[in-house]
């Protein structure tokens, strides 16, 4: 029996995160390093998911170690390891990585100033603040290593991947929303609405994991950048055409438009499950629908109605409603050919 996707990738990143504290003990007892565990410990605690997220955890651990270990170090050899010299230490070394812009690494410089200044002290405390520095530096070195070698995760993978399940989550979260305007049976609006908000931060999450990533294609970074706003703006509209059907229960003016509707309702529904084709598969797909047509074809009929006065025979509020509803289609169908035409050339000629 095969195991799932994600069982898969949860054993491959055990293996890994292995191997790099296994690698990072003996690299450590190769050149007689005193305490070779902080490399080790260095490594399963920098070893991510993705190697992006992996870039970020090194470098936080990194500059909070060297940040430490300098306030640590000249604490130590100037004043001693006295209670408030201690506690000064802690202060400033919290206080210097915020100048520096380095909030995430606050917490393990302060740590590393009590690994230096509270540890029995067995040589010159210049001597062991370069080891814990050096430790750590190797176990980071180690970690990333695996990373980018044994079964690499690229963050950018993954952004792809979580885009296109949110346009999937989009999609029925648009058919829903059709079929309420209706009086249909569908799925609840609001947890499906909650579904996308939560796909759209672990979207970003991701986002700013794949930005880390130095090397790979920067068109291609800059344009899942570009790609994950665009995915945000069809939210929002799909957000307003549920504000448009509030209230729509007892409507029957849209049903004098059935045809243009239905056909707009389909090419929206069938360009949300093509966005999240062509991203999943790393190529456009060629059964794109003709979303300005289906907008005008609307338009003209609900031109035609006007003309003939048909709204004379419909409450002012009902009528409203329709024709947010098409301002707000037109707007979701606008959208929708942006990020169409951003994945043909920008997206997919890397």
């Amino acid at each position: 029996m095969l195991l799932r996707p994600a069982v898969l990738e949860s054993a491959k990143q055990a293996i890994k995160t292995a191997i790099a504290g296994v690698i990072s003990l003996y690299v450590t007892n190769l050149f007689h390093l005193p305490q070779g565990y902080w490399a080790a410990i260095s490594a399963l605690i920098v070893m991510q998911s993705n190697v992006g997220a992996t870039m970020t955890a090194s470098r936080t651990r990194l500059a909070g170690t060297a940040v430490g270990a300098a306030v640590g170090g000249l604490f130590v050899s100037r004043w001693g390891a006295n209670t408030w010299g201690f506690a000064l230490a802690v202060a400033i070394a919290f206080f210097v990585c915020g100048l520096l812009n380095l909030a995430d690494s606050q917490r393990l410089a302060t740590v590393t100033v009590a690994i230096i200044m509270l540890a029995g002290l067995t040589s010159s405390a210049w001597v062991i603040a370069l080891h814990r520095f050096a430790e750590v530096a190797l176990g980071i070195l180690i970690a990333l290593l695996v990373s980018l070698t044994l079964w690499p995760n690229h963050a950018r993978s993954s952004v792809r991947q979580g885009l296109a399940a949110t346009l999937t989550k989009l999609r029925m979260l648009y058919q829903a929303l059709a079929q309420s305007y209706r009086g249909e049976p569908a799925d609840s609006t609001e947890t499906l609405k909650a579904q996308v908000s939560d796909a759209l931060r672990t979207n970003a999450s991701l986002l700013q994991n794949a930005l880390q990533e130095a090397f790979g294609p920067m068109k291609e970074r800059e344009a899942l950048a570009l790609l994950a706003n665009h995915v945000e703006l069809i939210f929002h509209c799909i957000e307003t055409l549920e504000f448009a059907v509030r209230d729509c229960e007892a409507d029957t003016y849209f049903r004098n438009f059935e045809g243009g509707r239905e056909h707009l309702e389909a090419a929206i529904s069938r360009a949300l499950d093509s966005l999240a084709k062509s991203i999943r598969e790393g190529k456009p797909d060629a059964e794109w629908p003709d979303l300005p047509a289906a907008v005008t074809s609307l338009d003209e009929q609900a031109g035609r109605a006007r003309e003939a006065g048909a709204t004379q025979n419909f409450p002012l509020d009902e009528i409203l409603r329709f024709y947010s509803l098409l301002i707000s289609s037109r707007n979701l169908a606008l959208e929708l050919e942006l990020a169409r035409s951003l994945i043909v050339s920008r997206f997919m000629n890397n």
